[in-house]
């Protein structure tokens, strides 16, 4: 320290590296020094490293403090993580979380948490990692609509059967809308309130049988054979019309068939067979970030990803009727296949999406005189009528509708053979065809 030319004293500042150079830096205010060496230095530390954490705004506003910790009794690790309105709070609420995982080494909370504060836990640290995106988002909506704005300030271990009451009256009455809208969203609150048991953050789950709401049973509208038939026949584009083929005479679902690649088309003798492998799903961007390795996700275009079905009972075999199998395969000769092997896709070779089928049904339905009411998943249910009206067994129309519990060709052929399952989507193609 020296005394400056303005009397004042002057400070430097030398900082000398492992190579032997040195950074020097001199003035009259310390502070401004410490903060200037800071910025020389901050480029070097600026990546955090792995377990220091960070803060995430998230799309409603909030703010998550988040850190990844590894339990020293089994190696593994955990992302230790809370949310509130402004960063202070969100990071003391972690400081908090971070001391009871030292102290216990569980992943816990120091007091029970509110249900929007466990449900933004359990979302992200619970079932991000092993839900289907698609999945994933419903549980996310229904978290953001229709439960936290009933209940999300209740504390978990203080919830009683009145909170369950309150919830299904903010649902069906202060928001309009229906009883099962609040039934998904007790099943939903059940089930996380159920990790929560798991995780020790409650000790028992106050979601019992008895807090679930009724749910008035509603039919969906279903087509006959014969409005199928005059559907079929009506549609002018052979895109559509072989879309509602599909949808009719094989009971694919809405992202089955939009997901239709060619690797899908197998030859088994003379029959051509669809082998159910993939289906297409238009996805968020916050359904698709932070997905867990072991989730098959590839994106299409035009929002649209390539997921794997539902469930295991979702992959199965479907033989094709001759004309229908003709043809779907002039279609694609006409046509061929994009990129990424889709059957159905626009001129520009981009997938086609849900709406665009939504709109385009609604269409067909205005040509033969029939309602909205119908939807297009309701072909689907048209097929099972036919199936169950053609007398046939239950492993068979379980195994055309892809609600038995098998994945591979050889699987559904060992419970079922193909000629029962030809025999099943004939019949339903002389059923619509007449």
């Amino acid at each position: 320290m020296n005394a400056g030319k303005n009397g004042m004293s002057d400070y430097t500042l030398v900082l000398t590296g492992t190579d032997g150079t040195n950074v020097v830096l001199t003035g009259t205010n310390p502070k401004r020094l410490v903060d200037r060496l800071r910025a020389k230095i901050a480029p070097a530390d600026r990546r955090r490293t792995k377990g220091a954490g960070g803060i995430r705004r998230l799309p409603n506003g909030r703010v998550k403090a988040y850190r990844t910790v590894v339990d020293p009794n089994t190696g593994e690790e955990h992302r230790v993580s809370r949310t509130a309105d402004t960063q202070a709070v969100a990071e003391s609420r972690l400081r908090e979380a971070l001391s009871e995982f030292e102290r216990t080494h569980r992943v816990g909370y120091v007091r029970p948490p509110t249900v929007a504060e466990w449900m933004d836990h359990w979302l992200t640290d619970v079932c991000k990692p092993r839900l289907k995106p698609r999945t994933w988002g419903t549980y996310a909506s229904v978290g953001a609509n229709d439960i936290i704005p009933a209940i999300g300030k209740v504390r978990l271990d203080e919830l009683k059967p009145a909170h369950f009451r309150r919830m299904e009256r903010y649902i069906t009455v202060e928001q309009g809308r229906s009883s099962g809208t609040a039934g998904s969203a007790w099943r939903t609150l059940h089930k996380a309130l159920e990790d929560a048991v798991l995780e020790g953050v409650i000790e028992r789950n106050p979601a019992v049988k008895g807090t679930a709401p009724r749910v008035a049973l509603k039919e969906r509208a279903v087509l006959t054979p014969e409005q199928a038939a005059d559907l079929i026949t009506a549609e002018t584009d052979d895109t559509w019309r072989l879309m509602w083929m599909l949808a009719f005479m094989t009971g694919m679902r809405q992202g089955e068939r939009l997901g239709l690649t060619r690797d899908e088309l197998r030859r088994d003798g003379d029959r051509l067979v669809v082998l159910v492998e993939w289906q297409a799903q238009r996805l968020t961007k916050r359904e698709v970030e932070d997905l867990s390795k072991g989730v098959e996700c590839t994106p299409l275009g035009n929002g649209m990803y390539r997921t794997r079905p539902k469930t295991e009972k979702g992959r199965r075999a479907i033989p094709l009727p001759e004309a229908l199998a003709a043809q779907l395969l002039a279609y694609i000769e006409r046509h061929g296949v994009n990129r990424d092997g889709l059957v159905f896709h626009d001129d520009r070779g981009l997938p086609l999406t849900g709406g665009v089928e939504r709109r385009r049904w609604h269409r067909a339905l205005d040509r033969i005189g029939a309602g909205h009411e119908y939807v297009p998943h309701s072909a689907r249910h048209t097929t099972a009528t036919i199936l169950n009206r053609l007398g046939l067994d239950d492993v068979t129309r379980t195994a055309i509708m892809g609600h038995s519990r098998v994945s591979t060709t050889n699987e559904i052929y060992t419970h079922v053979e193909l000629d029962r399952l030809v025999a099943a989507t004939d019949g339903v193609e002389r059923a619509i065809e007449g």
